[in-house]
């Protein structure tokens, strides 16, 4: 059941240099990305919820680091990634951040000797490596979580990925959506907000991967989808 394409392992030392904006990166060309601080609220259980979000992600970036390497909690995380590992099925994605291979392979021999990308290239070079390799074996099709939900920003808007589908919260008298709008250029975009403006439906909004993304969603969660959606 598969609902991030990326868990992001990390040091906390690391997150402010490396995860979060990575993990800005990815999001912003559509990749659903797990990162602790944005997954995990007050109460939570800490083990639980990384556990699921590491069985519920296709790949583990791991961001290898000397703070990485000196911490147990991301160890275990790693841990948990090799153990999903089966023959010819990539799961581990590594970045070496301050690291050289001789460093890492005082670390840890086997990590040494996998291909990995080092943050010294840049963020957006390690962004798109990533990209390359969810496109190398397939990404793996969601659930029917939304990739977004929540209140409507203009902002929250214009970083949508293109592609993607928008229905609103607000609904017709017959209970209908009042907006399902797929997501086009920022132009498009702007003359979207100012309808939704205009028609007092600028509140929660669900946003999904696709049309169909979207459709099995609303089939599996409520029974007034029209005709229309149903295609």
């Amino acid at each position: 059941m598969i609902e991030w394409d990326v868990f992001i392992s990390h040091a906390s030392e690391d997150r402010g240099a490396v995860a979060r904006p990575l993990a800005d990166i990815l999001a912003a060309t559509g990749i659903r990305v797990w990162l602790d601080e944005t997954e995990l609220r007050v109460g939570d259980s800490l083990r639980e919820k990384i556990d699921d979000g590491l069985s519920r992600s296709q790949f583990g970036v791991v961001i290898l680091s000397p703070s990485f390497f000196g911490k147990q909690w991301p160890k275990a995380e790693l841990d948990g990634l090799i153990a999903r590992e089966k023959v010819n099925t990539k799961v581990i994605l590594p970045i070496w951040h301050d690291l050289n291979v001789d460093l890492v392979r005082s670390y840890s021999p086997i990590l040494a000797g996998r291909l990995a990308v080092s943050t010294a290239e840049g963020l957006q070079h390690v962004a798109k490596k990533i990209s390359q390799a969810i496109r190398a074996v397939g990404r793996a099709r969601p659930t029917a979580r939304p990739l977004y939900a929540g209140k409507l920003t203009k902002s929250i808007l214009l970083s949508l990925p293109i592609g993607s589908v928008l229905i609103t919260n607000t609904v017709k008298p017959d209970l209908t959506p009042l907006f399902v709008e797929e997501l086009g250029t920022a132009e498009a975009r702007e003359e979207l907000w100012k309808r939704l403006r205009i028609a007092h439906a600028g509140g929660k909004v669900y946003v999904f991967e696709d049309m169909a993304h979207m459709r099995s969603h609303l089939e599996a969660r409520h029974d007034w989808l029209p005709d229309e959606l149903r295609k």
